[in-house]
């Protein structure tokens, strides 16, 4: 079989004997791909600059017809890296999260040219440090619109209409609740965060990456998206850890109570 072309996000490269790696990449073709680069830590290899991580590549590989098998780098050619992203502390933490949960793609989404393309918007935009943290949070929750098992918030979950007024978002439903649906104690929840929610169905990542917040409703929704999918979609998001522990990500129980 001939080598195949493809166009590639490196997501992990790691040593595998003197001179080889076994790189992992996202690719616009066939989503999450693993190869292995045969003498890419030879300083004379020509290959070596296109699989580090947070590298966009195009690649020719001779791609294995078996699962069970490891397809092989034929020859790389580095197009952009993204490697500012691993001088900023909190950016290498937000895009470490993204490359866990792509690293887990298959379990719950194949939409590979549509989540390729989110991520490259995202990606430049935290290489260039303007709003990392909500190209971030956007990218991962529109990564569950794209899943199995996406937040129905097309309209309200128990009436199922779509244009009565929400004024909810439910948790245990993970949906949408209007106001004639409510049950007794729970609460109308601010239209500020109804609205970013609302977005995320109705607008592109790149209209909403754009807009302005109230902080409270940025970290409200990050909570929401990481208890998703770490509770529901079975994903593993590696250091998200790191940003939970940090002061700036912890809502104050007078807000809090908001969002109950």
């Amino acid at each position: 079989m001939g080598a195949i072309k493809i166009n590639a996000i490196v997501i992990e490269s790691t040593d595998y004997d003197d001179f080889a790696k076994i790189v992992k990449v996202f690719s616009k073709q066939f989503g999450k791909l693993s190869f292995i680069a045969l003498g890419v830590n030879k300083s004379t290899s020509k290959n070596k600059y296109s699989i580090q991580t947070f590298s966009l590549s195009d690649f020719e590989i001779f791609k294995a017809r078996k699962e069970e098998k490891i397809s092989k780098l034929k020859t790389g050619v580095l197009k952009k890296d993204y490697f500012k992203i691993a001088q900023n502390y909190n950016n290498y933490i937000y895009c470490s999260i993204i490359f866990k949960i792509l690293d887990q793609i298959e379990q719950i989404s194949d939409k590979n040219y549509k989540i390729f393309k989110m991520l490259i918007f995202s990606l430049e935009n935290i290489n260039n440090n303007k709003n990392p943290f909500i190209n971030y949070l956007f990218f991962i929750t529109y990564l569950i619109q794209e899943s199995i098992q996406p937040f129905r918030i097309k309209g309200c979950v128990r009436c199922k209409k779509t244009t009565a007024p929400l004024v909810r978002f439910e948790y245990s439903e993970y949906g949408f609740v209007c106001s004639r649906c409510l049950w007794p104690g729970e609460k109308v929840q601010p239209e500020s965060f109804i609205k970013l929610f609302a977005n995320i169905n109705r607008k592109t990542i790149h209209f909403n990456v754009e807009q302005k917040y109230f902080y409270t409703d940025l970290i409200v929704l990050h909570n929401i998206v990481v208890n998703y999918y770490e509770n529901v979609l079975g994903i593993y998001m590696g250091p998200i850890k790191l940003l939970k522990e940090t002061v700036a990500l912890i809502v104050n129980e007078i807000e809090a109570n908001k969002y109950k």
